[in-house]
């Protein structure tokens, strides 16, 4: 009884990665390449300086606008997600 049970909670978990990540692409498609702030100058006309270039970001680097580091970071709570489930 339990193995059925464990079977299916993994399916389930499985469909659960399956739909998080379905969603993130369609919001990494809508969103676009380009961060918020860049978004939104763009809408208003605004467009940044020279002492605006070379933002830092997040320790040290700019998450938006990066497919690799939008695939690192839901890789990585999917992985996270994962060990947690299997722990417990």
């Amino acid at each position: 009884m339990y193995e059925i049970n464990r079977k299916k909670s993994m399916i389930l978990f499985g469909v659960l990665i399956l739909a998080v990540v379905g969603l993130s692409l369609v919001a990494y498609h809508v969103s676009g390449h380009m961060g918020i702030e860049e978004r939104f100058n763009s809408a208003v006309g605004i467009y940044a300086g020279p002492e605006e270039e070379g933002s830092s970001g997040i320790f040290g680097f700019n998450i938006e606008g990066n497919p690799l580091y939008y695939a690192v970071i839901l890789a990585s709570l999917i992985i996270l997600c994962l060990i947690i489930y299997i722990k417990k």
